[in-house]
């Protein structure tokens, strides 16, 4: 795992080569802006009884429409290039003859992901200070942490999930369709499903709604840390990029 390091700070440079992570970038904090202007909005409100971080944050995060399309749209744009363009431009076969390993380079595309996914989190971050000392809205930080635990490991499986899907084509085009249909399965689906089998009083609801990202990132938000959710994220994100190394090591041997 000694290279790594080195492959991580290619990938990331890569990202910047282009103008795809700056209007990603600019997107996701046009849209942090507007979430924080309708989290303000429903805080003076007297009538609508926000006096705690637990509707607030379900406003803001959890429970915004807003919130949700930006991870289910900008995730498939940054995770399509990682494998698909180095197919498609020959490099990804000059890069596996230097001694690397395949679970380096998914390894490297993988954090360089995830790391970008977190900087899509950061503007929404960053005005709930703005909010505690400017407005003097006094909430609790438990909710907070435990909510960005969970949107963090959900980001680890779903960057997963688009790595595996880029290195299986070379066009960044289906690449990005087929990452944001599986996610759209994953954040909508379930909830659906969860409401029409509450509905229907069938005895499976219970286990719909406990894999439900939604309900997980919602319970999360506020303040329920259940570790059970973040092994769910892991253990898929890890098989998933265990499938990802795979499928690289059989198209190097084809």
């Amino acid at each position: 795992m000694r290279h790594v390091l080195a492959l991580l700070h290619r990938e990331l440079a890569a990202y910047f080569l282009g103008p795809m992570a700056y209007l990603v970038l600019l997107a996701v904090q046009c849209i942090a802006i507007l979430n924080f202007w309708m989290l303000v909005d429903n805080l003076s409100e007297p009538q609508r009884e926000l006096s705690s971080l637990r509707d607030p944050m379900s406003t803001y995060i959890s429970g915004s429409l807003v919130f949700w399309f930006a991870i289910i749209v900008f995730v498939p744009m940054l995770t399509m290039r990682l494998f698909a363009e180095e197919r498609r431009s020959g490099t990804i076969e000059a890069l596996l003859t230097v001694p690397v390993t395949e679970t380096e380079v998914v390894l490297a595309k993988w954090l360089a992901g995830v790391l970008m996914y977190v900087a899509l989190l950061v503007p929404f971050a960053m005005y709930l200070p703005f909010l505690y000392y400017q407005a003097s809205f006094d909430f609790d930080v438990g909710p907070i942490l435990t909510l960005g635990l969970g949107l963090t490991t959900m980001g680890m499986m779903f960057v997963a999930i688009g790595l595996l899907l880029s290195s299986l084509t070379r066009n960044q085009i289906i690449a990005a369709i087929w990452t944001f249909v599986v996610l759209v399965l994953l954040v909508v689906i379930f909830p659906v499903a969860y409401v029409f089998a509450a509905s229907q009083h069938a005895g499976w609801a219970d286990g719909i709604r406990f894999i439900s990202i939604f309900y997980q990132i919602q319970g999360l938000g506020m303040g329920q840390l259940d570790l059970r959710y973040l092994a769910v994220h892991l253990s898929v994100c890890l098989f998933v990029l265990g499938l990802t190394v795979k499928a690289i090591q059989m198209r190097t041997n084809l």
